[in-house]
């Protein structure tokens, strides 16, 4: 037998496998390009040279199977101190290239969803057999010609059909025990997915049943139930659709995820651009959310190393690798998410939010409980709010703890986060002495740079002519921008006593906690 007819057989059982073919080779090796093996789950067939190489070879290829790895060309080193310790003097480029078997899909139950289901399938490429205790039912008249319509008992059928991963069964049948016999015969034969269409209720009854029949939960949390992706719909047609692209999904090991550059339904406008703002930005980001930062023309950022809100000065910023980008207008704006950025715009009063219909508002302006800053609960589908001045349930969905300690973090779905005690955060058991503020009202400018190492005593910078002097020792974690007419009091600038042990480009543990109880919430409520 050949390895294109050994591939044949295999396809015809529906046993996926991968092909491994020498593509290229170097000097010394011992096959010739062209040359072919097959590898199965649990099998070979055939030979590319043997040894250590062939060894390599086959794992890559149940790598490619198992879709731990992707197709593509590997390199083997035939020479001492390569990747596979042989001698031989050359190297082998071989081209491991995984062949998916026959799809199949068995339906239990020959009713108004099957009828819908087959005809789409085959269209697919599947397989399709329809299995039906029912006489009237198992009319292969209500099918296309091409459809297998078998009469006969669900769990005895299914178990007498062949299955492999690349095996897919829907169980739709008129009865929960009919539902139990055909989950688990699709489950005793291995086969790659198992959907069950039945409600919420009806799919834990027969869930639970197999259980008690001594079947595994781990076995049994592959079962999909109910059935389908959510794609709308309630017709038997909508059924049958959500229940094909749930198959496909499985069967090519996807995610199922939207392919568009920018999913704007799930955008997400945060109030306040500041560093523990940011911190939220940037775990929405990363966790593939649009995000959109709204401020005020010049906000008054201390540390803007890792603040978004620094783009309105400076137009362009990265915090942690992630680009924040000024943006004019809403139109701008959609075009920097485009490019994967974050646009800033000047908007305090979040206006973008209603424009672009928002489905979460972060409030991050962190005014300290005090005031009053504008945002709604139906502001959006899931509205959140930063420390006190929030109500969940009331003002906002939920709110997120901003005071440091146990608590800082937490996703707060009723009730309101603690009272601000105006106190600064502790280090190395300083508070106060460690905020620079303003001695009086006027210009700012500082002398020194976020980063630099300062002494108690030494001048930071100037309010009008106004020095203001370091209490502490340690590093410039924090300075607003040059230039910002300030009010007496206003805070300048923050000084931390661990000096080098600080990185002032790095988001604070804090702020990414907070990003984290806010991540929480959004895939809580939504």
């Amino acid at each position: 037998m050949s390895v294109f007819e050994r591939v044949n057989e295999l396809v015809d059982r529906g046993e996926p496998a991968a092909m491994l073919t020498i593509v290229d080779k170097d000097g010394s090796a011992p096959r010739d390009v062209g040359d072919r093996m097959v590898v199965t789950a649990d099998g070979e067939y055939g030979t590319i040279g043997g040894g250590s190489v062939e060894h390599l070879a086959v794992q890559d290829a149940r790598a490619v199977l198992e879709n731990e790895a992707d197709s593509g060309v590997r390199t083997y080193e035939l020479e001492p101190g390569g990747n596979t310790g042989m001698v031989c003097g050359g190297s082998m480029d071989v081209f491991v290239e995984r062949i998916r078997g026959r799809a199949r899909l068995y339906v239990a139950g020959a009713g108004h969803i099957s009828v819908e289901l087959a005809p789409l399938a085959e269209r697919l490429g599947y397989d399709v057999t329809v299995v039906d205790d029912r006489e009237e039912y198992a009319a292969p008249d209500n099918f296309p010609d091409s459809t297998e319509v078998i009469h006969g008992d669900y769990g005895e059928t299914l178990s007498e059909l062949p299955m492999t991963s690349e095996t897919s069964v829907a169980v739709a049948t008129r009865s929960g025990t009919f539902d139990q016999r055909a989950v688990a015969a699709a489950l005793d034969g291995d086969a790659g997915y198992v959907g069950l269409v039945a409600s919420e209720t009806k799919s834990e009854h027969v869930i639970d049943s197999l259980a008690e029949e001594g079947y595994g939960r781990r076995e049994l949390a592959r079962v999909r139930a109910p059935v389908g992706l959510d794609l709308g719909g309630s017709g038997p047609e909508d059924v049958a659709l959500a229940i094909l692209s749930e198959v496909n999904m499985d069967r090519y090991g996807v995610s199922g995820q939207r392919a568009t550059r920018l999913n704007l339904d799930d955008l997400v406008v945060v109030r306040g651009g500041g560093d523990l703002g940011s911190g939220v930005v940037y775990r929405l980001h990363q966790a593939g959310y649009p995000v959109v930062v709204t401020d005020v023309q010049r906000p008054t950022v201390v540390r803007r190393a890792v603040a978004f809100a620094s783009a309105m000065y400076e137009g362009e910023v990265s915090v942690e690798g992630v680009v924040g980008r000024r943006a004019g207008d809403v139109d701008e704006a959609i075009g920097i998410l485009e490019d994967d950025a974050v646009p800033v715009l000047a908007d305090p009063d979040a206006s973008v939010a209603a424009e672009l219909d928002a489905a979460v508002v972060v409030d991050a302006i962190m005014a300290k409980g005090r005031t009053d800053t504008g945002t709604r609960r139906d502001d959006a589908e899931v509205v959140v709010g930063l420390g006190p001045g929030f109500e969940a349930g009331e003002t906002v969905d939920a709110v997120v703890e901003t005071d440091r300690g146990h608590e800082l973090g937490r996703a707060i779905y009723d009730g309101t986060a603690s009272p601000y005690d105006g106190e600064p955060g502790e280090r190395r058991g300083y508070t106060h002495e460690r905020v620079l503020r303003a001695p009086g009202e006027g210009p700012w400018e500082p002398a020194v740079e976020i980063g630099e190492l300062v002494s108690a005593g030494e001048t930071v910078g100037h309010v009008a002519s106004n020095a203001v002097q370091a209490e502490i020792d340690g590093l410039v974690r924090g300075l607003v921008h040059g230039g910002l007419d300030v009010s007496e009091g206003t805070k300048l600038g923050d000084i931390d006593p661990r000096g080098e042990e600080v990185d002032p480009t790095k988001i604070s543990d804090k702020a990414l906690c907070l990003g984290g109880g806010v991540l929480e919430v959004v895939l809580k409520l939504r």
